[in-house]
């Protein structure tokens, strides 16, 4: 990426922001809402209990469901972690970072630390080839559709690695931010293996399970969604926009997250103020005519996939 590119960046988000002024001169950018969070990190937690609950009654039959219904939370979680990133959880920055310390980031086998740091390098430098740690290089071959080079991410070990084991192996950081994922594990797990050692060994084994399987593969296909198959050259040119589309984005974009563009425009709004701000970007012609608006997840060429292979799609 050139300077240029940095530039255009920065361009994007002031342009847009200037438009959005122009239309409406008294627009305040909304404030995070704690208690909204706390809700949903209640929420999310509360469906990840049910389901390892269920399963220790009912029995493994409605493993399938449960491991769906984990990693969707799992998912839903780490877009949670993303917001606390930004400090988009509550007005306050230190009630923000211990939430997302405490239910979510170490649960998750995450450093918040660590990924504030990457993420902040991702919107910085977004699709540099050399200093954007999300970015995914292409790896479609000839006559490749989307699901071909979809399964190729899944595939990869890296990858693998990075959803089963998170922060905790391998990121060559301190070994302080190792040290509180392991002290999160290392408190709640006995506590639970003394309460009920069978349920405590059923949560495990979903936990992981779920990790390794329907997490990775939500999270592969969002991260994809994201900007995979785009040109590099600012925000319009390298990101996509997929507003809330009923099953599918809850399943794939928990708390609305699939409003990408807007969030790379707008860092600082909260995600629960996302969908109601991409409603007035969309009315102004700077966002109307530059974004890249997929109505759909898989199907015709303004779908997300459309680009990710050699056949466009």
């Amino acid at each position: 990426m050139s300077h240029n590119d940095t530039s255009s960046i920065l361009l994007d988000r002031i342009s847009i922001r200037q438009s959005l002024l122009a239309c409406d001169p008294a627009w305040q950018p909304s404030k995070a809402d704690t208690w909204r969070a706390v809700f949903d990190i209640a929420l999310d937690w509360m469906m990840i209990c049910l389901s390892a609950l269920a399963v220790y009654q009912i029995g493994w039959t409605i493993a399938p469901i449960a491991l769906v219904t984990i990693g969707n939370r799992q998912r839903a979680l780490g877009n949670l972690l993303h917001e606390a990133s930004h400090g988009n959880l509550s007005p306050s920055r230190h009630l923000n970072d211990y939430l997302a310390r405490l239910l979510l980031a170490a649960p998750l086998l995450n450093s918040l630390t660590v990924y504030r740091d990457l993420h902040a390098r991702h919107h910085a430098w977004l699709g540099d080839a050399r200093r954007d740690p999300d970015l995914l290089p292409p790896l479609a071959h000839e006559g490749d559709g989307w699901f071909h080079v979809y399964v190729r991410y899944l595939s990869k070990l890296s990858l693998i690695r990075g959803s089963l084991s998170g922060h905790l192996i391998g990121n060559h950081r301190p070994y302080r931010h190792q040290l509180c994922i392991v002290t999160w594990w290392a408190t709640t797990m006995p506590a639970l293996f003394a309460a009920n050692i069978h349920l405590a060994e059923v949560f495990l084994a979903l936990w992981f399970g779920a990790r390794i399987t329907v997490f990775h593969a939500i999270t592969i296909f969002r991260e994809m969604t994201d900007h995979y198959g785009l040109k590099p050259g600012g925000i319009f040119s390298f990101t996509r926009e997929i507003p809330d589309n009923g099953v599918l984005s809850a399943l794939i974009h928990p708390h609305h997250n699939g409003y990408h563009l807007t969030h790379h425009l707008f860092p600082s709004a909260p995600y629960h103020q996302l969908p109601e701000l991409h409603a007035q970007l969309i009315a102004l012609p700077a966002f109307s005519e530059h974004a890249i608006v997929c109505p759909s997840y898989l199907g015709g060429h303004q779908s997300s996939v459309f680009g990710w292979g050699m056949n466009h799609g």
